[in-house]
C-alpha cells in the first residue's frame, strides 16, 4: 500500500491510542506499507513461551495450538528476543534460515501452516515483555526492499506505542481498566522505592515476581536496563531522522529537544526531568511549539512528523 495509506490507517491508530483496539489498528497500520497474507500477534518473554494474542480467520486456532504442542522450541524469535530485548523489525531470513537448530519451525512448521516468510516487529518493551507483530506471507519470501519499508515507519509506531502504553498506566491509575494485550505483563508496577504504583487483575490472581518499571515515581515505557542504555549525557537520544527533521523546524533549540523527546514517546513529566525544567514550562514551551507550527497537539505533530518521513 501507498504512504498514504499508511498515512490513513495510522490516524485509526491514533484514534485508538489508549484502548483495546489499538495494537489491532497499529498492527493493520505498519502492515500498509507491506503485502501480506495474515497478521498473528504474540507477546515475547524472557523467561515463558510466547502467548498468542490476536490473529487473523487465516490463522485458525488449532494452527496456534499446534505451534505451541510441538514447535515452539524450534521458534527462532524467543531466542532472538531474549538476545537482544530489542524493539525493531526482524526478518526471518535473517535469523532462521542459516541455522540449522531452526529447521524445524523454517521446514517443517511453515509448510504445514502454508507460510513461505514473515516478517516480526517487536514493540516496545513493557517490563521485559514485547509484543510482537508478525506479517506472514504465502505466496513468496519478502525482499530486503519490504523490510526496509516495514523499518521505515516502525520508529513512528513504537513512539505511538509507548504513548500508549502511557494511556493505559493512567487508565489503571485512575481505576479504569482496559482490556488490552499489552498489559499482560507487568502486573504490578512500582516506584524504585518500592511504592506500588498500580496493580493489575493478573497480580491479584498470582503470586510472582513483581518488576521495577520506574525511574523514582516516573513511569517509563522500557526496563531500566533498555531506558539506562539508550541515555547519553542524561537525555534520550532520538533516532537520526527524527533529528533531522526537527532540525529543519523553525524552532528555539529548547523547543526542538523538546519536540524530539516527544516524537520518542516521553511524558511531560519525563522530558521535564530530562531536561531539567519544571512541568509547567515544558507545557508553556509545547503551547508555543504548536502556536509556531500551526498545529493543535501533539496528534498534529505525529502526523506532521510522519508525512515528512513518508515522503523520504
Amino acid at each position: 500500500m501507498s504512504d498514504a495509506g499508511f498515512l490513513e490507517t495510522l490516524s485509526a491508530a491514533m484514534d485508538a491510542v489508549g484502548t483495546a483496539r489499538f495494537e489491532k489498528q497499529l498492527a493493520d497500520a505498519i502492515g500498509s506499507v507491506l503485502e501480506y497474507d495474515f497478521i498473528t500477534m504474540a507477546r515475547y518473554s524472557i523467561a515463558d513461551k510466547p502467548r498468542f494474542l490476536i490473529h487473523s480467520h487465516t490463522f485458525p486456532s488449532h494452527m496456534a495450538e499446534l505451534y505451541l504442542s510441538q514447535f515452539v522450541d524450534a521458534d527462532p524469535y524467543i531466542e532472538h528476543w531474549r538476545a537482544a530485548e530489542e524493539p525493531g523489525v526482524v526478518w526471518l531470513q535473517d535469523i532462521a534460515f542459516a541455522h540449522k537448530q531452526y529447521a524445524r519451525y523454517t521446514e517443517v512448521f511453515l509448510p504445514q501452516i502454508g507460510v513461505k516468510d514473515e516478517i516480526g516487529v517487536f514493540l516496545p518493551a513493557v517490563g521485559r515483555d514485547s509484543v510482537a507483530l508478525f506479517y506472514n506471507n504465502r505466496q513468496r519470501l519478502y525482499a530486503p526492499d519490504d523490510v526496509q519499508s516495514v523499518r521505515r515507519v516502525f520508529d513512528v509506531g513504537a513512539a505511538l506505542y509507548r504513548v500508549h502504553i502511557r494511556a493505559l498506566m493512567q487508565h489503571e491509575q485512575s481505576g479504569t481498566t482496559v482490556g488490552s494485550p499489552s498489559l499482560g505483563s507487568p502486573p504490578r508496577l512500582t516506584s524504585d522505592t518500592g511504592e506500588t504504583i498500580w496493580l493489575t487483575n493478573e497480580w491479584r490472581a498470582q503470586q510472582i515476581p513483581e518488576i521495577l518499571l520506574s525511574e523514582g515515581d516516573v513511569l517509563c515505557c522500557d526496563a531500566p536496563d533498555t531506558y539506562n542504555s539508550t541515555v547519553a549525557a542524561g537525555r534520550t537520544a532520538p533516532r537520526m531522522d527524527q533529528r533531522e527533521w526537527v532540525a529543519g523546524l523553525d524552532l528555539t533549540p529548547r523547543e526542538r529537544e523538546i519536540v524530539e523527546l516527544c516524537l520518542t514517546g516521553h511524558a511531560n513529566a519525563r522530558i521535564a526531568e530530562v531536561l531539567s525544567l519544571s512541568l509547567g514550562n515544558v507545557k508553556n514551551h509545547k503551547r508555543r511549539i504548536y502556536a509556531k507550527l500551526d498545529i493543535l497537539g501533539e496528534r498534529d505533530l505525529f502526523v506532521r512528523y510522519i508525512k515528512a518521513i513518508s515522503v523520504n
